[in-house]
């Protein structure tokens, strides 16, 4: 990851020495992978040295940070296409496309690894509520204004008063979800510790005795998010030349390509556990998938819940966002939610449920390349 910082380079230079757009794109798409793993291991390295909660609490600010930034200078631009894509683009990626490969990998070496389903229930649960909160401002904005575009009409600004006042009602469950997680406050008493604390600590020890001075965990995190911002507004600003050029979707660059760039390091420490942590003794209790399946589904949480009820927000000062999305969008999602609580229910996975997990991210991927723009509102 040391080694790609020099795209982060490249890709400010290409800017200002006006190189060719499409260069522009790929050069900072590239420079978001290595500054989104910098991000995830400083939050990672401060856990072990501040504790879990704190670590857990950084880890839930600054982990979609590139998400957050490609969907702020997304709406200044008016992109609103590419931002929504991007945001169920990491909601789908996390998901489907990452677990299955931790649940390939688990599965290949511990045959039938295993994992906590009253935890993996909780995190179903959590994703239900996020389906919840796309498909009734979509649903209404079909209601209201039937298969048209409801832009410039009065039924819009009724959709948008549901979306803000469902974007308030997520950031008050997000509240709710960092204080039980993190803050582990099960009940008035509360107690010691959190499932998301818990995970930071282990991400952390997984690090090995190489951990990171206090000091330089927090230069690094300050240091990547400021090299982020510049980067995101490259790749923001040269969205549109590389769709005329290439014949892209703003829905299938957000989706696929920004998507995935912003969750490298998510899937890299989901990977990695899954990889290294037993699963196939029940008595042990320390299943990879148990890591594997809260880093994807707490980045999962964070986006719908944080980072999406935020960019509704902030897209009032200017280009407005609802959260309407299309039925495509909607469909995919859903079935999404199905097939993760499917194969959570039992506790237990296969490397055939991973390859399921990532043959629903592939033909969702065939869907955003194909379909035209208009699809998708």
């Amino acid at each position: 990851m040391a080694l790609l910082l020099v795209l982060v380079v490249l890709s400010v230079l290409s800017a200002r020495l006006g190189w060719p757009p499409l260069l522009q794109f790929f050069l900072s798409v590239g420079a978001v992978i290595p500054l989104a793993a910098f991000i995830g291991s400083a939050t990672e390295a401060l856990a072990e040295t501040i504790g879990g909660r704190a670590g857990g609490l950084l880890n839930a600010t600054f982990g979609n940070a590139p998400d957050l930034l490609v969907g702020v200078f997304g709406v200044q631009r008016g992109l609103i296409p590419m931002v929504k894509a991007t945001l169920v683009g990491a909601l789908i990626s996390n998901s489907a496309l990452i677990m299955g490969i931790c649940c390939i990998v688990a599965g290949v070496l511990y045959r039938k690894p295993r994992f906590d389903a009253g935890e993996a229930g909780h995190h179903s649960v959590l994703m239900m509520l996020t389906a919840a909160a796309i498909i009734f401002p979509s649903v209404g904005a079909l209601v209201l204004c039937g298969p048209g575009n409801c832009a410039g009409t009065t039924q819009n600004h009724s959709i948008m008063e549901v979306s803000v006042g469902i974007s308030i009602v997520l950031l008050l469950a997000y509240a709710s979800y960092v204080l039980f997680a993190i803050f582990g406050l099960e009940s008035i008493q509360g107690r010691s510790g959190g499932s998301d604390s818990e995970l930071m600590q282990e991400r952390a020890r997984g690090r090995g005795p190489t951990a990171w001075p206090l000091w330089l965990s927090i230069a690094v995190l300050a240091g990547s998010t400021l090299l982020l911002i510049p980067v995101v507004d490259i790749l923001t600003a040269s969205v549109e030349p590389v769709t005329r050029v290439l014949g892209w979707t703003q829905v299938f660059v957000g989706m696929v390509i920004v998507a995935n760039a912003g969750n490298v390091a998510e899937g890299y420490a989901a990977i990695r556990f899954a990889w290294t942590r037993g699963g196939d003794d029940p008595s042990r209790g320390d299943s990879g998938l148990d890591l594997a399946l809260g880093i994807a589904s707490a980045s999962s949480i964070q986006i719908a819940t944080f980072v999406a009820p935020l960019i509704v927000l902030y897209s009032l000062t200017m280009h407005n966002m609802s959260l309407v999305f299309s039925p495509v969008e909607l469909a995919i999602l859903g079935l999404l939610v199905i097939i993760f609580a499917y194969i959570g229910h039992d506790g237990e996975s296969n490397w055939l449920e991973g390859v399921e997990l990532i043959a629903l991210y592939a033909m969702s991927a065939i869907v955003f390349f194909v379909l035209p723009a208009y699809v998708f509102g």
